[in-house]
């Protein structure tokens, strides 16, 4: 094999070359603090690193959306907790109002008080958010939630729909709320009729007999035989209201021209052929009577009814209202309970996130973050090499055959 002073030359050449290259590239990683410089560098490490930057990229957005609903939750939190206050001072007006010794002008002026009172609280239930969204108008954001009708009544113009925004790859958490939910109504008893059932006492003759009137539980026994037959309807109604069971039995007996009425003692739906009966004397089954109900009343036709109440010197509308405010502040209570926690889920959350996000950055640190120490020494290495490439080759370029002919 021959070995020409071209092909020295060419060979200190290329491994110059190549350790300057080593060089370059060791001061580009220091200069970085990167170990993965270029794609070509390592292709598998490059693609994790990519992997791990577009997922802290995502936490990153959902820490920013959960600030934004912190933020939300905090407002609302705000805004109930001003209308908890103003319901405690419409609670004290109730039980100045329902104090019998007040006049009705004294409770005309509370009723000018309550009424400015119920107007902040219409204010708070129309709170928009900073980029001017209704936050108790459920998913109807544009609208107030309430809205004071021409008769002055109070009607919720939002809706029930719920927006749900992701906080992490696995939980999302509700953005908007409900205004009925927060502003809940108040349970009224509306009470109803007793039945009444009527007996004809026009013939006093179909009572002369041993009989038995019943409630279905209680009974009375009449004994009209022979002397003890009943002289009128009065002596009638006196036999049955002296009995001893009269007190259990269910029904109120009163006289109504030729008719004895029973009327219940409790409202209750009843059944045709469910009242009283005598052993052979026809009970006609008349009113069966309408039941109590529980009825629902909104937030603020809660609150009117009380101002009416204050206005009309009504102690039986005011006495009411006491308890139906109590109902009110209750549920505004219940709905600063859950704001509360979804306050506390997203700070729980945001803990998770952020705990998660540095476990991710660590993981993409010990993929692409350069070992300093490493390669300081790898540099110093690779500068003594050069240096010692270059002297070597320095040397070679000065050779020459014809010193040997």
């Amino acid at each position: 094999m021959k070995i020409s002073t071209a092909l020295n030359f060419q060979r200190s050449l290329n491994t110059m070359q190549e350790t300057q290259n080593q060089v370059s590239k060791t001061r580009e990683q220091l200069a970085t603090g990167k170990e993965i410089v270029r794609p070509s560098d390592d292709t598998i490490k490059v693609s994790a690193i990519e992997n791990l930057d577009r997922a802290i990229a995502k936490e990153d957005t959902y820490q920013t959306v959960m600030g934004q609903l912190k933020d939300r939750y905090q407002q609302e939190e705000t805004s109930l907790t001003n209308g908890s206050d103003i319901l405690v001072r419409i609670k004290e007006l109730a039980l100045q109002g329902a104090n019998a010794t007040l006049s009705a002008k004294d409770r005309e002026i509370i009723a000018v008080e309550v009424q400015g009172l119920r107007d902040e609280l219409l204010s708070i239930a129309n709170s928009r958010d900073v980029n001017g969204n209704a936050i108790f108008a459920g998913g109807n954001t544009e609208a107030d939630a309430f809205q004071t009708q021409a008769d002055g009544s109070v009607v919720y113009q939002g809706d029930a729909r719920q927006t749900m925004v992701n906080v992490s790859d696995a939980r999302q958490l509700g953005k908007n709320r409900n205004g009925l939910d927060v502003f809940s109504s108040a349970d009224r008893t509306i009470a109803g009729s007793p039945a009444t059932f009527t007996v004809a006492v026009n013939d006093l003759s179909i009572f002369n007999a041993a009989e038995t009137l019943t409630d279905g539980t209680t009974s009375i026994a009449l004994d009209h035989t022979g002397s003890n037959a009943p002289t009128d309807a009065q002596d009638l109604l006196t036999d049955i209201t002296s009995h001893a069971n009269y007190e259990a039995f269910a029904y109120t007996v009163d006289l109504a021209g030729d008719n004895l009425v029973f009327t219940a003692k409790t409202n209750e739906q009843m059944d045709a052929g469910t009242g009283p009966t005598f052993d052979a004397i026809a009970v006609n089954d008349g009113d069966a009577g309408v039941a109590d109900r529980i009825e629902g009343v909104g937030f603020f036709a809660t609150l009117d009814d009380f101002v009416t109440g204050l206005l009309q010197n009504d102690t039986a509308n005011i006495q009411r209202a006491l308890g139906e405010v109590t109902q009110l502040h209750d549920g505004l209570a219940l709905a600063i309970g859950k704001v509360g926690s979804e306050i506390q889920s997203v700070e729980t959350q945001m803990e998770i996130n952020a705990d998660s996000r540095l476990r991710m950055q660590s993981m993409l640190s010990n993929e692409e973050d350069l070992d300093y120490a490493e390669a300081i020494t790898r540099f110093n290495q690779e500068m003594t090499r050069l240096e010692a490439t270059q002297t070597s080759f320095a040397k070679v370029a000065q050779l020459s055959l014809f010193e040997y002919l």
